[in-house]
């Protein structure tokens, strides 16, 4: 019963095996294949190991405060959200005068539960109207990207880069003299 054996030793089976295998590879889909394999390989030796740490257009990598603050998280409040989707029921007509840096020109709000509330939501409607914001101004670059405008949409990313540093530069400024009054400093 069964089959007559083919090779009576190991040796005379792996002979056999790799007298295969060279005849394969000598054909035109064993070709193909070891091609394909070695083009794998070397894309993987090769190939690019993660994303570029950074960008080829912004020059100036972010500051660390700022990396830390961005990944703070959004406000999760019905204002903020009416107030991102753009809803008529947000009046954002005074929301301008919060736009420039501090200080204000206004008299420091007493320490009352009214004031925190307020507080709170005009920071939760400000914040969702910033990124309301931010959301149209990617559409808008898209668009320009989409029409071929791609000169034009990395000028208006670095002085969109440009504006937002220096703005940021003049708060941590004027966090530093706050901090300094706060502590009997000149």
């Amino acid at each position: 019963m069964g089959h007559r054996a083919k090779y009576f030793t190991l040796e005379e089976r792996m002979a056999a095996a790799r007298q295969h295998m060279e005849s394969y590879f000598q054909s035109k889909q064993g070709k193909m294949v070891q091609q394909a394999q070695n083009a794998r390989a070397y894309a993987k030796c090769h190939g690019r190991h993660g994303p570029p740490t950074t960008s080829k257009n912004l020059h100036n990598p972010l500051p660390s405060s700022i990396s830390q603050f961005a990944n703070l998280p959004l406000p999760n409040s019905y204002l903020f959200h009416q107030s991102l989707n753009g809803s008529d029921l947000i009046d954002d007509s005074d929301l301008s005068q919060w736009d420039k840096a501090p200080p204000y020109n206004s008299v420091p709000p007493p320490n009352l539960p009214e004031e925190q509330c307020f507080t709170q939501n005009l920071f939760d409607v400000k914040h969702g109207h910033n990124l309301h914001m931010e959301r149209e101004s990617h559409a808008h670059r898209a668009a320009m990207y989409d029409a071929g405008e791609i000169s034009k949409v990395l000028k208006e990313l670095r002085d969109a880069q440009k504006k937002l540093l220096e703005g940021w530069d003049d708060l941590k400024a004027w966090g530093s003299a706050e901090d300094l009054k706060l502590s009997g400093g000149s």
